[in-house]
């Protein structure tokens, strides 16, 4: 078999790592000398099933195999089973991806090889847990993840504000808006059915997020009483 036939595999293995959903958000954190190794080892398994295919159809189709052997624009040997390892990579990835679920992937992805930055928002965002985001700037931000970005790609952040404020020389919290207060006010009055068609979010820059931390009201005031 000529060597420069052995691109097809390689390029169809490549095409498997990054299209397909539970695969593709693991490469992105990956070095290119890594994806281009596990691309010839997807390329060396999908050139084997190309060759259990070849089998098959020889076996039982040998004149269409003939036929088709002969429409053919290269007839090098072992041209139309290498060829066909791309054309099966493609389809059968596009083909897998119409039943996975993208978010589901997201979400596997990132339970597996995610940082602990991701696995935080990941749980905001699945599972509606308050989020406080402290910037650079000592302003702060509270509220859930209202889109999941892709995993290792993430520079920045939507969110569903709850409070924001700032801290002050001792690093306390100042709160200066209540989000909630004024989502309950447009709801009770009719305004809006839900707090998702009053379009107040908020879209911050990951590099400029100095910390990030869950938050819970009633642990907040335990941990800082009211001073009478």
């Amino acid at each position: 078999m000529p060597f420069n036939l052995l691109l097809f595999p390689l390029v169809g293995g490549y095409y498997i790592l990054i299209r397909f959903r539970y695969l593709r958000y693991v490469q992105y954190r990956l070095e290119n000398q890594r994806v281009l190794l596990n691309s010839a080892f997807a390329g060396i398994m999908l050139l084997g099933v190309c060759f259990l295919l070849r089998a098959f159809f020889i076996s039982f189709f040998p004149e269409t195999v003939t036929q088709l052997s002969d429409l053919l624009p290269i007839h090098t040997p072992y041209f139309g089973t290498t060829s066909l390892s791309l054309f099966v990579a493609v389809a059968a990835t596009e083909f897998a991806n119409l039943f996975i679920n993208r978010l589901k992937a997201i979400k596997r992805a990132i339970s597996t090889s995610g940082n602990e930055f991701e696995l935080l928002l990941s749980s905001s965002f699945f599972d509606a847990h308050l989020l406080q985001f402290t910037m650079d700037s000592g302003k702060f931000y509270i509220g859930w993840v209202k889109e999941l970005p892709k995993p290792f790609t993430t520079s920045y952040i939507r969110i569903t504000p709850a409070f924001s404020g700032y801290r002050n020389d001792k690093k306390e919290l100042v709160f200066t808006t209540q989000y909630l207060t004024v989502y309950a006010s447009y709801i009770d009055d009719g305004s809006v059915e839900n707090a998702n068609e009053l379009k107040t979010d908020l879209v911050l820059k990951a590099d400029k997020i100095n910390s990030i931390s869950f938050f819970n009201m009633d642990m907040y005031n335990r941990f800082n009483p009211v001073q009478e």
